[in-house]
């Protein structure tokens, strides 16, 4: 019975130890989440060179890839800043005509979002050829998937 109780007790110790390295590594990898702003930069920059990487690049693209894609990234950006202050300012008291402006900041966000996609791929097809620009979409996909992965890693570790 002592030598169960002991094999249980070094078990959970371990887990334990495992589970406080893995919240110690979301902590590291999280700890830029403090600031937004720098957080949203360092965000780009890694997308960037993954997207670039993705999309086999030359030197010459890559430049001119980079400077589109921070412009186009920026403009997004202070769309979806719209909309989430359109959001956090509804609560409670909010009234039906506070409701509406709020979907009809969403719907003009939304649009204007479309419609500076649509001019980026135009863009881009002025420096790269069509397989790239597909590939870049294929790798904002695979993106998004990463960033979900790594988000739900560091959730399910504080809940523990």
């Amino acid at each position: 019975m002592k030598r169960v109780l002991l094999i249980l007790g070094v078990v959970l110790t371990m887990s334990c130890g495992v589970m406080a390295q893995d919240k110690k590594e979301c902590e590291a990898k999280c700890s830029a989440h403090k600031n937004r702003t720098e957080w949203f930069q360092q965000m780009r920059t890694k997308k960037l060179v993954f997207l670039s990487n993705a999309m086999e690049l030359t030197d010459t693209e890559k430049v001119a890839f980079a400077v589109l894609f921070e412009e186009h990234e920026a403009e997004v950006a202070e769309c979806y800043k719209k909309i989430r202050v359109a959001k956090h300012s509804l609560n409670e008291e909010s009234t039906e005509v506070d409701y509406k402006n709020a979907v009809e900041v969403t719907r003009i966000e939304t649009l204007k979002i479309a419609e500076m996609r649509a001019k980026y791929l135009e863009s881009l097809e002025k420096i790269m050829p069509a397989k790239k620009i597909y590939k870049l979409c294929e790798a904002e996909d695979a993106y998004k998937k990463l960033l979900i992965s790594d988000m739900s890693k560091c959730k399910r570790v504080e809940k523990k």
